[in-house]
């Protein structure tokens, strides 16, 4: 089973989203469309936090990502926003 994160990240750039990852200290991605980007700075920490806005701008949800320790369906650890909310009840419905 591939990590949640990951389908979480294709889903969001997939829709023309942007992606925001917090590190805990620092913003290491501001917006961001890299896929390369956005996955290194989330496997960077033990634990970070997304942003994801469509492409006006506008908030979609968060996420709270654990990349490392747990199962990979636990790598979206917690999550807030309808987008994300959708996403995950498609994805996982076994978990919704």
């Amino acid at each position: 089973m591939k990590k949640a994160y990951i389908g979480l990240i294709k889903h969001a750039l997939g829709l023309g989203c942007t992606i925001s990852v917090w590190d805990g200290e620092a913003w290491q991605e501001k917006r961001s469309t890299s896929y390369k980007a956005i996955k290194d700075a989330i496997e960077s920490v033990e634990e970070a936090q997304l942003k994801i806005r469509d492409a006006g701008g506008n908030y979609l949800g968060w996420a709270l990502i654990i990349p490392y320790g747990v199962e990979p369906d636990e790598t979206v650890a917690d999550t807030s926003g309808e987008f994300v909310d959708i996403w995950w009840k498609q994805h996982f419905p076994e978990f919704a």
